[in-house]
């Protein structure tokens, strides 16, 4: 069952429904304000308000100024205590009255806007085959945004109400959250309309839209959201045949590859293992995350925790017998993603030596300020040929929603779940992803139980996906917050003389992290607005 009801804060927006002025789409309309009929009267202007819609796709990088999930989680801390920044989740200050990143109204206010497309892309008049070829994506794309609304509400909150329709004034505001099942059957249903409709490779005039591999995808990560402990606390393991069938859908294509590029996987518009990307480039990341020395503020600085769980390049754990890990030379030999993704002591960045020593260039201070209080620095996702001083040049900064690593990693999770112990089809979607070139780590061993191999399989994800947003939301779908968010860790180094350094690892700050903090909660101003919305676990 659908509940039509409106949630929202579309209180707010229900005048502008009367009125029938698109004023937020009309600010990028050439011809000013334009009426409804206007708008659905024509195919330019159709397609015009769809790519407005697709402005209201967030990324997971930095969603506001002042707060990244990256410092909100164990792979980072921000340097400076902001009053929306992420120690409102590292501190436990969360609360229905205080989330700096609460985007329930947002969404279905997008949602909205959505819903009205749909319902209006069936009349849009056509004039040559080109368009009606047009009209068939976009109701495709239009399905698949919805989705993704959905799903980035169902991440977030856990159950919500479905709006399927545009609402008026006169219907119900009062109606509660869907079901589980029913939400995810929702956008599950809105995922195959989409993958219906959607072709499976754009042409150059479309990249960044929405594809057929797009939709399979999506569809892959709610069902892995779904399948997870947070959401099946009962272990169905039809849950997790379904998420694993979900990511297999996607690697039938044969569109896509993994990507041995991993230093350019942010900065170019193709590559063979980009699924979704956006269009955008992210030209504040240069100042938002250089180091200090260099002009940046390096709003993210990666936390020893994260560093702790790179291999050395046999495949072993640093505390593993047999690693040859050296402790007063930490960072040689490791996985060589550690250093596409973190700045430490000895790299070099722009032909620049980064020195994070104590009295270092970009030293390790304690005060606040944009100097490292972890002993590292962020280099994923910066692109080297960007700089901040002697001249400011952005750089290519491309934030990619869904990459082809990411599928197969979501396959060797719900497979691994889906059965008593791992099978090939396991350890060949893992070892793709760390065996492929430009990556050139050992294939797991053989042999993992179950347990071994979801251990294997959480760690390849920490690590492949850091700093891209996973990490704050794998957390949580796993409930393990208690386990991993209470310390975090930096590193301190002292220079020795003649060279040499002296690591010790130390508590960078406690933090706090209760099982409520799983779920975002339902805003109050929502509830009041919404008297049959209920709250969340912990939050009342």
């Amino acid at each position: 069952m659908k509940f039509k009801l409106i949630v929202i804060c579309i209180l707010g927006v229900i005048a502008f429904s009367g009125c029938k002025k698109f004023d937020e789409y009309l600010d990028k309309a050439e011809t000013g304000g334009l009426s409804e009929e206007e708008v659905f009267g024509d195919y330019v202007q159709t397609e015009r308000y769809l790519a407005n819609v697709y402005s209201q796709l967030s990324n997971e990088w930095m969603p506001v100024n002042s707060f990244t999930y990256a410092a909100a989680s164990d792979e980072a801390k921000c340097p400076v205590v902001y009053f929306n920044g992420p120690q409102v989740f590292t501190r436990g200050l969360i609360s229905q009255n205080h989330n700096p990143v609460d985007v329930w109204a947002s969404l279905y206010a997008a949602i909205r806007k959505v819903n009205r497309f749909i319902e209006k892309i069936d009349a849009v008049p056509v004039k040559n085959a080109t368009q009606t070829a047009g009209k068939v994506r976009m109701k495709g794309e239009a399905y698949f945004l919805r989705a993704y609304f959905y799903a980035e509400l169902h991440k977030r909150y856990g159950t919500v109400p479905v709006i399927d329709r545009v609402l008026q004034i006169n219907d119900n505001l009062n109606i509660p959250r869907n079901s589980e099942e029913e939400l995810v059957r929702f956008i599950v249903d809105d995922c195959n309309e989409a993958a219906a409709n959607l072709v499976p490779v754009n042409t150059s005039a479309n990249i960044g839209r929405a594809t057929k591999g797009a939709a399979l995808m999506l569809k892959s990560r709610v069902l892995l959201y779904a399948a997870s402990l947070l959401h099946n606390p009962t272990s169905d393991v039809q849950k997790w045949e379904r998420a694993a069938a979900a990511a297999e859908d996607v690697m039938k294509l044969n569109l896509y590859q993994v990507d041995g590029d991993y230093k350019g996987l942010f900065h170019k518009r193709t590559a063979p293992n980009i699924i979704f990307q956006s269009t955008m480039n992210n030209t504040a990341w240069v100042q938002q995350m250089f180091v200090p020395s260099q002009g940046g503020l390096a709003w993210i600085q990666p936390l020893q925790n994260l560093v702790d769980d790179y291999e050395m390049k046999n495949g072993l754990k640093p505390g593993d017998t047999g690693s040859g890990y050296d402790a007063n030379n930490p960072y040689a030999n490791r996985d060589p993603r550690l250093a596409a993704s973190i700045l430490y002591n000895g790299s070099t960045w722009r032909d620049n030596v980064i020195e994070t020593f104590v009295d270092g260039l970009d030293g390790l201070v304690s005060a606040e300020g944009a100097k490292t209080q972890t002993g590292y620095y962020l280099r994923k996702l910066l692109d080297e040929n960007g700089s901040m001083t002697p001249d400011n040049r952005p750089g290519d900064h491309f934030w990619v929603y869904m990459r082809y690593e990411e599928t197969l990693l979501n396959f060797a999770e719900a497979r691994n779940e889906a059965l008593a112990a791992p099978d090939n089809s396991v350890y060949e979607a893992v070892n793709a992803v760390r065996t492929r070139v430009g990556v050139n780590m050992p294939a797991l061993p053989a042999g993992l139980n179950k347990a071994q191999m979801r251990e294997r399989i959480r760690r390849e994800r920490r690590v492949e996906l850091a700093f891209e947003g996973f990490r704050f939301w794998d957390i949580r779908r796993w409930r393990i917050g208690k386990s991993v968010m209470r310390e975090a860790r930096g590193m301190r180094i002292v220079k020795q003389g003649a060279g040499s350094f002296s690591y010790t690892p130390f508590l960078v700050e406690s933090r706090i992290y209760e099982d409520a903090f799983d779920l975002y909660p339902i805003p109050q101003t929502e509830r009041n607005r919404n008297t049959a919305l209920d709250q969340n676990y912990g939050y009342n």
